[in-house]
């Protein structure tokens, strides 16, 4: 977690360690250098490129590389909707960010047991005799 003024994707170079296979972000992470970064440490990059001055438009082949890696994303932004739909997270509550740690791993307790609540409470398959 960080403070508002920190633009999501100042802190991303500093959460690679250097063992993943690849590192999957919207468009708001690509640059050159990260790619650079990422390609020099055997990264695979895996992060959605967007249109720019010189190229308004994005080629076929960037769309749907995009697509490709939106359909891999959306399992992990999934959370981030339960947090803002249900936990009422779209806006922190305190102005100590000591506490809005606090507010957030106890959002992350109430997904994980809800999930696992869930898992849990499967429906068992019936017989073939009933």
């Amino acid at each position: 977690m960080t403070d508002a003024s920190v633009t999501d994707t100042e802190p991303a170079d500093r959460l690679f360690c250097g063992d993943e296979k690849a590192v999957y972000g919207d468009q708001a992470y690509y640059t050159h250098a990260r790619h650079a970064r990422l390609t020099e440490a055997g990264i695979k990059d895996r992060l959605m490129r967007r249109p720019n001055k010189h190229h308004p438009e994005l080629p076929p082949r960037q769309k749907k590389r995009n697509k490709l890696i939106a359909k891999v994303r959306s399992a992990v932004e999934r959370p981030y909707a339960v947090f803002k739909e249900n936990y009422g997270l779209r806006r922190m509550r305190f102005f100590n960010f000591v506490r809005n740690q606090v507010l957030i791993v106890l959002a992350c307790c109430a997904y994980n047991l809800r999930r696992a609540a869930g898992a849990l409470a499967a429906p068992r398959q019936q017989s073939a005799c009933a």
